[in-house]
């Protein structure tokens, strides 16, 4: 897995994806960093999403779709015993790299994405 940090936009190579898509999907960090920080303990989906709606407004359709692609991209898993989602390694540098970005105020929050191919 590497990860780059190219002006505004993060991108993500994702090693393990399995959808022979070659066009990168684009993911908002307003909507990325709620998830992760709510992971931090583990979550599950419902908790993640009470999380999520206090912070920005979306649908149920589109955080599943986020999860999506925060777990085949390993920065975050779940565990199906505990039906809870948990932050990996990766999302815990993927957080650091947002508070990074963040921080230099190069561009607003809000514009930041996350590009995974």
């Amino acid at each position: 897995m590497r990860q780059n940090v190219v002006n505004t936009i993060m991108n993500h190579e994702c090693t393990n994806n399995n959808n022979n898509n070659p066009d990168p999907v684009y993911l908002k960090v307003v909507i990325i960093e709620p998830i992760l920080l709510t992971c931090i303990d583990g979550s599950s989906f419902s908790e993640i999403d009470r999380c999520l709606q206090r912070v920005v407004l979306t649908s149920e359709l589109v955080l599943r779709e986020y999860i999506y692609y925060l777990l085949n991209s390993s920065f975050i898993s779940y565990n199906g015993i505990e039906k809870k989602y948990f932050i990996e390694p990766a999302g815990l540098e993927l957080l650091e790299i947002i508070y990074v970005q963040v921080e230099r105020k190069i561009v607003e929050y809000s514009d930041l994405t996350l590009k995974i191919e």
